[in-house]
């Protein structure tokens, strides 16, 4: 059960499928926006994935392909990383960025629909897309994970934290979510994560945290 839930929200409250402008332009404009930090942040976050020589990554909803192409520095040529993606303009950046890598796929595929995966996967990627989903399509897309993992295969979440009280939260958390979030996303930080990835077969084995603790990388491994 969610905790502090402040409304009803459905698929059509969801802003995960960024078009136009904002998707052509999405990795300039997220440097513009944070002065340069989100490309800081977005690298150590992946380094902090402690991902090894060799490893098969999924990558869910892989955007204009910039994680994609810096873990593949972590898996050499010798891993591999499939991508899956359905925006038109973040397939076409992918492709552009990630056109040199042999052993990087993309695959145009929504992540809550079934996905033809089963034990294959070291490490599995969801990065700011996993916010956007209503929860019953969260736990399709933790199920798939799940299935797509090999034994002690691990998924990371990079999102917001929780938040324990979203109406106590400080007012520029608050105006931050309210202007420029759907609100899915508040219902995704009033959640226990702990709790519904252990339902799933999923175990929180570390969290390293970033901006004072309001965003989190949350790791979770399969039993």
């Amino acid at each position: 059960m969610g905790r502090n839930i402040l409304f009803t929200v459905d698929r059509s409250d969801s802003h995960i499928e960024i078009r136009g402008f904002t998707a052509r332009h999405y990795d300039l404009l997220m440097d513009i926006l944070t002065l340069g930090l989100y490309r800081k942040f977005i690298k150590s976050a992946i380094k902090a994935m402690d991902i090894k020589r060799g490893d098969r990554i999924l990558d869910l909803g892989a955007g204009t392909g910039r994680n994609a192409c810096i873990m593949r520095e972590y898996v050499g040529e010798e891993g591999e990383i499939i991508a899956l993606e359905i925006g038109e303009e973040m397939i076409k950046q992918f492709r552009e960025k990630c056109a040199g890598f042999s052993n990087v796929a993309l695959l145009r595929q929504r992540i809550e629909e079934p996905l033809p995966f089963q034990d294959e996967f070291d490490r599995a990627l969801l990065s700011f897309v996993f916010h956007g989903f209503v929860q019953e399509d969260r736990l399709k897309i933790l199920r798939n994970v799940h299935r797509a993992l090999k034994p002690g295969g691990k998924l990371f979440i990079l999102d917001y934290n929780e938040i324990e009280d979203f109406k106590r939260a400080p007012f520029y958390v608050k105006l931050f979510f309210e202007q420029f979030e759907c609100p899915l996303a508040i219902d995704f930080v009033s959640r226990k994560w702990g709790e519904i990835l252990e339902k799933e077969g999923l175990e929180v084995t570390r969290e390293v945290f970033f901006l004072k603790n309001y965003l989190r990388l949350l790791e979770a491994t399969k039993r």
